[in-house]
């Protein structure tokens, strides 16, 4: 979000309630059948189209304050004052009942009209949401008995508290802030357009620093995952990592022997705990002997000093890779059946891969969970690696 747009906002929105209310037909009571259509967008590809039956009361146009919760707004609702207070990233605005001015980020401003309960619902004028969001001119369309507005903002943020710090994120510029106990705001990464559902993962390392990972789930029915990777030290972001994958891959891990491993589908970095100094890097096509396109990656599913289980987005099949010479194992040739295979070899767009998540091991023996796709219980194998033949 720009915060100069933001600063010309408070007076732009005076200046459109002085004007007066949109020309709408006047009338002493609400009138239920009249339309709302709202677009909005995030500026990064996310758009869409809010609408509902708006009301008319005195020539103001009032729509239901729920409305806005589309846009990433939450309301919260005070039934001792009956206040409502409407908070997203970086906007926020609240009005009482019956009362004709409110607060717009942290300024007392008109709304243009008076909010009312109406069937168990908050209706609040169009015009200041509609201005407080940045959107365009509303408009009567007489043709359609609709009031119009385009071009609306969206604000939607996630946030969580950590040792005391939140760290909060807006999922439509993909900026990521800690605010401190000292109430200090440090802005730590920029992850990027095109966040939709988002989780926060947090570990204190035990030299102190902070492990963040967040994670991104996209696409309908959510079936890719981004991870973002940061290490935090003094409030700032000493390394961080990337990999997007799909929601049918295994769980990538953080640490190995005692450091932390950090992944961005290509190469694969060791990184000290106290001091965040890379200890050592593997380019994993190298080690792996291939010429990869440009749009595969490597998701790194266990580490190890002398092995390394990989998935590769081309194929999807998990690999038990030898780091010293590079030999390949592809693990469901050797764990399912024949018929099996001729299954996973079929593919799946939406969800590819083996289904084959590994569980642990002891010694060269490695023991993986094979999931069964018609529901029945999953089988666990085991699989055997020579580690003396090369």
């Amino acid at each position: 979000m720009k915060f100069t747009r933001r600063l010309l906002l408070l007076p732009a929105l005076a200046l459109a309630l002085a004007g007066g209310a949109e020309a709408v037909p006047a009338s002493a009571k609400p009138a239920p059948d009249v339309q709302l259509q709202l677009t909005y967008n995030n500026g990064s590809g996310t758009s869409g189209m809010a609408g509902g039956t708006a009301q008319i009361k005195n020539g103001v146009s009032y729509m239901p304050a729920n409305l806005v919760t589309i846009m990433g707004l939450k309301v919260k609702w005070n039934n001792a004052d009956k206040t409502a207070t409407f908070s997203g990233w970086n906007k926020s605005f609240s009005m009482k009942l019956g009362q004709s001015t409110g607060v717009l980020d942290g300024k007392k401003v008109s709304l243009g009209g008076t909010p009312y309960m109406a069937d168990k619902q908050l209706y609040v004028p169009v015009k200041f949401v509609v201005a407080a969001l940045e959107g365009g001119p509303v408009r009567w369309d007489a043709a359609t008995n609709t009031i119009r507005a385009n071009g609306l903002h969206m604000y939607r943020g996630y946030s969580e508290v950590f040792d005391g710090g939140v760290y909060s994120l807006s999922l439509d510029s993909g900026e990521l802030y800690l605010t401190t106990k000292q109430n200090t705001k440090h802005k730590l990464a920029v992850l990027g357009k095109g966040l939709d559902v988002v989780d926060f993962t947090f570990e204190r390392t035990p030299a102190g620093l902070t492990l963040l990972q967040v994670v991104n789930s996209y696409g309908e029915p959510h079936v890719h995952a981004e991870y973002y990777t940061y290490l935090v030290k003094n409030n700032s972001v000493i390394r961080q990592g990337h990999t997007n994958i799909h929601t049918s891959f295994g769980t990538a891990p953080v640490w190995a022997d005692g450091k932390l491993v950090f992944n961005d589908g290509r190469t694969l970095r060791f990184i000290e705990d106290r001091t965040g100094a890379v200890s050592e890097t593997v380019d994993i096509p190298k080690l792996l002997g291939a010429t990869v396109a440009q749009d595969v990656y490597y998701n790194v599913e266990a580490v190890y000093p002398d092995v390394l289980l990989v998935r590769p987005t081309d194929t999807a099949f998990l690999t038990l890779v030898d780091r010293a010479t590079g030999k390949q194992t592809v693990l469901y040739k050797q764990l399912l059946s024949a018929e099996r295979q001729r299954e996973v070899e079929q593919p799946d767009f939406m969800f590819p891969g083996d289904y084959i998540y590994f569980t642990g091991r002891t010694d060269n023996v490695f023991t993986f969970n094979l999931h069964r796709m018609d529901g029945s219980q999953d089988i666990i194998k085991s699989y055997t690696w020579p580690s003396n033949q090369n």
